[in-house]
């Protein structure tokens, strides 16, 4: 069985792992510091990098999953279980989808 990967296929978990970290932690960590008074903004800015630095490594298992998720809800025919039985390969190039 040939795996052949499109690419940017391993682009996928870092875009989504971004957006977490950076919309979900970061912006309103620094939010609160600088804009609401809520944190002394030496305490956000460290926070956030530190968030900025350790929350990727937490959230990688997750993003991975997050990303076959929606990779095999978009394209249910290159998952291996929805495959006739007679094709052995898995073709992920856009070229040899049929």
């Amino acid at each position: 069985m040939t795996l052949e990967r499109g690419d940017g296929y391993y682009l996928g978990p870092l875009c989504i792992n971004y957006g977490f970290v950076a919309i979900g932690f970061v912006a309103p960590v620094l939010l609160a510091g600088f804009l609401f008074d809520a944190l002394p903004w030496k305490w956000a800015l460290g926070i956030a990098i530190i968030g900025a630095a350790l929350l990727p490594f937490a959230f990688y298992r997750t993003t991975w999953s997050l990303w076959l998720m929606i990779y095999y809800i978009c394209l249910p025919d290159e998952l291996h279980a929805n495959h006739s039985e007679d094709s052995d390969d898995l073709s992920f190039e856009e070229e040899k989808r049929s």
